[in-house]
């Protein structure tokens, strides 16, 4: 049997990533590597946000808001220094595994009440309808590397929970990308509401957290 083996390296700065001064300028950084999306659009990060301003704006104008891809709970689960980061790292295994179980059963009814679900309705409500928005996740919440186009298909749980939020009419004319680690390391994902997919170098993030994903035969 083949099975994908993920490996996750943790440091204590982990918990700092969250912060929203943190982990915009690599959400920054990231974007604005992008030879697919945003090829000769480079993005300025917005210093004054006292009235509600995006985070970022392109040289055409447009408005970007970057957003961590979680709960309340999530949240607290690395921010908090009495809390376990192996917990919060069950947590989303449970999240992702989610999806798993209704492709098990060909049913895919129950995706409104997935834990993704209710979490990206949440954040993409805290979106101004005149913003765009770029999902953070510094989790594999999809596995896939380089080369792996079935693997990618076969388990794209993003793709699923976003294409039900439009049949929610929840998203209007909001521009979605996501960002989250591939399992390859130093790879990011960075990918639109398609599922069009560019992968990006960003060896800073390692500083935080890493993961590298490998085939096992059993």
């Amino acid at each position: 049997m083949i099975k994908n083996q993920t490996l996750v390296t943790i440091d204590k700065s982990f918990r700092s990533l969250i912060q929203k001064q943190n982990y915009e300028k690599y959400v920054l950084d990231i974007i604005n590597k992008s030879q697919v999306f945003f090829h000769s659009l480079p993005f300025t990060h917005i210093a004054d946000q006292a009235h509600g301003e995006s985070d970022f704006i392109d040289i055409k104008g447009l408005n970007y808001d970057a957003k961590l891809l979680f709960d309340k709970k999530q949240g607290a689960l690395i921010g908090e220094p009495k809390n376990d980061l192996n917990e919060w790292l069950q947590v989303m295994l449970d999240e992702k595994t989610e999806f798993g179980e209704s492709i098990m059963k060909r049913d895919l009814s129950f995706l409104p009440t997935t834990r993704l679900y209710m979490v990206m309705k949440e954040r993409l409500a805290s979106v101004k309808t005149n913003e765009n928005a770029i999902f953070f996740i510094p989790f594999p919440i999809v596995d896939e590397y380089k080369g792996s186009i079935f693997l990618q298909h076969t388990t794209d749980f993003l793709q699923a929970v976003y294409q039900q939020l439009v049949d929610d009419d929840l998203v209007g004319n909001r521009l979605v990308f996501f960002i989250y680690p591939s399992g390859d390391p130093h790879e990011y994902v960075l990918r639109d509401a398609d599922g069009r997919r560019e992968y990006i170098t960003c060896e800073e993030l390692d500083d935080f957290i890493k993961y590298e994903t490998r085939i096992v035969m059993e």
